[in-house]
């Protein structure tokens, strides 16, 4: 094979791997981040100045899911470089990443206003893509009643912090015949609560093996008074469709936005949901196809008429005041 040829192949991978990096809306820091690598690895992969390895490409293809184009570029590139071992061509070829790796293929998030209360109810499909078993999935309780001011944020949640038995939270998995999870918290602060879900039903462990998927459904609640006036989506892990649901009352006049902020960029694009109105409720939808990894997708709402949502009710005496922006909707 000529350096010309291998010029040109190693020149249609960068074109591949940068048309999709870009289609997966990653920045070099992301992909770096997200593969292992250091940032300006990919950055000289990209500009030409090194060379692919086959590690490099079974890791790109892993994150951006090009449906084995970024793989099948770089076989021709090994093959144009004529020496060392080959890989095999075809979709079977792009081996798993070693460890317990994890995708979410699709994430469904939920928050209704029942009673005075939000219901949060959220859906995960698991999709285990490395080479050893799943055992214990992480979720998280986050709540801020005052965004805008932390030190009063703090104030309160300290006179009034979440417990167990308030949020009442419960976790199973399984799609067909879903079964009750083991879970434990492992961190706790006055507002926040970080829960390990292990895959274990009846004290009989579940692990999720290598390629192999699940369904995984986890809910909790929280007094209105108490929540705040957002819901927030952190993107931990590669998602490949994430949809927020808010279900709220028609009375209560509610006015929706939403935000996308990346951490990398640090840029913030607003959003307008869609939304529809059916037997006094106003649903919500905003559906994110390939969310951003470590991005932040969050809806937040204001009340033209806070009483008609039941935003003070039950909250202890002196603890709850109309937000002054809820008045000016």
């Amino acid at each position: 094979m000529t350096s010309s040829m291998q010029g040109d192949a190693a020149a249609a991978f960068v074109r591949e791997l940068t048309h999709w990096r870009h289609q997966r809306r990653l920045s070099k820091k992301e992909l770096a981040e997200r593969t292992g690598f250091d940032p300006s690895y990919v950055s000289h992969i990209e500009h030409g100045r090194h060379q692919p390895t086959e590690e490099f490409a079974r890791r790109v293809e892993l994150v951006l899911d090009s449906g084995n184009r970024i793989w099948q570029r770089y076989v021709d590139f090994a093959g144009a470089r004529g020496h060392g071992r080959l890989p095999a061509p075809g979709p079977s070829a792009v081996p798993p990443p070693a460890g317990p790796h994890l995708v979410i293929d699709d994430e469904q998030a939920t928050l209704s206003l029942v009673d005075g209360w939000y219901e949060c109810r959220f859906r995960r499909v698991l999709h285990s893509v490395g080479t050893e078993p799943i055992t214990r999935h992480t979720v998280q309780i986050d709540i801020d009643r005052f965004p805008d001011d932390p030190g009063r944020s703090t104030a309160f949640h300290s006179r009034h912090p979440l417990t167990l038995d308030e949020v009442a939270f419960t976790a199973t998995i399984g799609a067909d015949r879903p079964e009750p999870m083991r879970w434990r918290v492992t961190r706790s602060r006055d507002a926040f609560l970080k829960i390990a879900l292990m895959f274990d039903t009846g004290g009989a462990p579940v692990p999720l093996y290598p390629g192999q998927r699940t369904v995984l459904d986890y809910a909790y609640r929280v007094p209105v008074w108490k929540y705040g006036d957002w819901l927030q989506r952190d993107i931990r892990l590669p998602t490949r469709c994430l949809a927020i649901r808010l279900d709220l009352p028609a009375a209560a006049r509610p006015t929706v936005w939403g935000s996308e902020t990346s951490f990398t960029s640090e840029t913030t694009a607003d959003v307008v949901p869609r939304h529809q109105e059916r037997e006094g409720v106003v649903a919500y939808d905003w559906q994110v196809p390939r969310p951003r990894l470590r991005g932040q997708y969050r809806l937040h709402w204001r009340y033209g008429d806070p009483r008609a949502a039941g935003a003070g009710a039950d909250a202890p005496a002196g603890e709850w005041e109309p937000d002054a922006r809820v008045e000016a909707c």
